[in-house]
């Protein structure tokens, strides 16, 4: 009996995963091809990286694209991923009446990085209650109010 489960289970998990995964994924193959073989010059499409074009012309395995008046490109037909319907597209006369109604229309222009504002270079500034730095002499007496200088490193003598 527990061998029948077992198989029976199997079973189940294999039509579970036909129903899931392989028949919505032929469907949506055999849409696509569907969509590749109806196109023809004049349909409005969208591109996989959301770039719309008019078809211009049509080759077995690449598509003439007109993007805007007098800039054509040249793609897969794979790069297409919809035929685009009115629906898709912004209506130009609802924005003209949103405009005139006096909505916020949003700048769809990419923003600019801001690039660091340029400081002019400030000068070092010394604390009031400093004194400036005093060159030191040459004389031996005054050593006291000299600076700290660098020690000197001497070499080790070796022997010729």
């Amino acid at each position: 009996m527990q061998q029948y489960s077992t198989l029976i289970f199997i079973a189940l998990l294999a039509l579970a995963f036909y129903f899931l995964i392989l028949r919505p994924q032929r469907k949506r193959q055999q849409a696509v091809q569907r969509t590749m073989n109806a196109l023809g010059p004049g349909d409005r499409v969208m591109l996989a990286s959301g770039l719309f074009g008019t078809v211009v012309s049509v080759g077995s395995k690449q598509v003439v694209l007109e993007i805007s008046p007098g800039s054509e490109v040249t793609v897969l037909k794979q790069a297409i991923s919809r035929i685009v319907t009115a629906e898709d597209e912004d209506n130009l006369e609802e924005q003209d009446e949103l405009d005139s109604e006096g909505a916020v229309v949003e700048d769809v222009a990419p923003a600019e990085p801001e690039l660091p504002v340029a400081r002019p270079a400030e000068e070092p500034t010394t604390a009031a209650d400093t004194e400036p730095a005093v060159e030191p002499d040459s004389s031996p007496t005054s050593n006291s109010q000299a600076l700290p200088t660098e020690p000197q490193t001497s070499k080790p003598q070796t022997a010729d």
